[in-house]
Parts: C-alpha cells; structure tokens; sequence
C-alpha cells in the first residue's frame, strides 16, 4: 500500500520531529505542551517483532552483539535497521495524532525516505553521544583476544568510519531547510526547547 505524499503530509502535519541528541528537549517540551512523546528507540524491538525476513531484512538479521562488529558492517547494520522500522514508526505516528493534540517523534528515523511528508522538523548535533558511542566501541576493541597491532588498527578503523557520522545529520538534512541545532556545554535544556519551539511556532 501506498499513501501518497500530500496525504501523508496532512496526516502528519501534527508531528514534530527532532533529529540528533534531542531526548531531553522532546521531554521538555511535551511536559510543556502536553504533546505525546515517541522515541524512536523504544519502538525497536516491538517493530522487529513484526519484522519479516522478504519486506524487513535489516531488522530480522540475528546480531548478538553489536560491537562485536566490524566497524562498517555496524553502520550499514544500523542504518538497514532504521531504514527497515521507519514505515513501521509512521503508522504508528499516524495512530497517535488521532489520539493527541500533538506528537514529537524523537531519534533515528529515515529522513530521505519521509521528508517530503514531514512539516515540522529541527536536527540537534552533539558531540558528545557520538564520542561516548566510540569510546565503548575502543573498550570493546581492548577486551577481545587478537593482537595488540590488531586492535590498534580496528580502533583506527572506528575513527575512520564512525568518525564520518558525525556531521551526517546537518549534511542529510541542510538540504531540505532543515534548523540545525547545536547543542554543548553550554547549553540548557530549556534553552534548546525555547528554540525549536519558537522554530515549529509553538507558543506557551
């Protein structure tokens, strides 16, 4: 089945998505709102438990441990997972704004395949989940049994390759006009809130 886009668009046109680090900003601003809160991450294991091999391959295949894998392998993994449950998190969008006023969808989600339905979105960059994702990754790495060499280089590769991940947000979605947020040390979380806020025309 195929829902084309203006229909989609209108469906969802109650659906504010927030790319990146934006857990404690979604939180913030549906306690504000009183807006229902969808983290992505929360729905994988109900979406692979509907999962089928022919239609869903990314969320059917058997991983154990993630970090056990090699470093491109992971992010091709991963981003098959998130290509896999997002037409699954849209219909689960599209129950949602039957029931609520207003929906925040929050992390991953397949931009490219979904934007020309989306309405209201903003991306969050932060370095700090990104560093703190490699540095388990490199733990991992220091416990197995290989050499000492071998090591060293798989945590080179890590860099290499997970390194690239970090601008990716902004450059997928700059395209589109999307708001680009930065969020540091620096940073409140009322403060990030207080802007997308103003961004998607919501007001106290």
């Amino acid at each position: 089945m195929l829902i084309p886009d203006n229909v989609l668009k209108r469906l969802l046109q109650n659906v504010y998505f927030i790319w990146g680090d934006g857990v404690a900003a979604a939180d913030e601003l549906g306690r504000r709102y009183g807006f229902y809160i969808y983290h992505t991450c929360e729905h994988r294991h109900k979406h692979s438990q509907n999962a089928a091999p022919q239609f869903q391959p990314g969320l059917c295949r058997d991983v154990s441990d993630f970090f056990a894998l090699d470093p491109e392998n992971a992010m091709k993994f991963e981003s098959e997972v998130v290509h896999d449950y997002t037409p699954m998190v849209i219909m689960d969008l599209i129950q949602l704004t039957a029931k609520h006023k207003g929906v925040i969808c929050e992390n991953d989600i397949d931009i490219d395949s979904i934007f020309q339905a989306v309405t209201h979105a903003v991306v969050i960059s932060n370095d700090k989940p990104l560093n703190d994702f490699i540095k388990r990754y490199e733990n991992e790495i220091r416990c197995r049994d290989i050499s000492e060499d071998e090591k060293e280089s798989l945590i080179r590769k890590v860099h290499a390759v997970w390194g690239k991940g970090k601008p990716d947000n902004p450059r997928r979605t700059n395209p589109y006009g999307v708001k680009q947020i930065v969020w540091d040390d620096n940073s409140t979380v009322e403060q990030t809130a207080d802007i997308i806020a103003e961004y998607f025309g919501l007001y106290r």
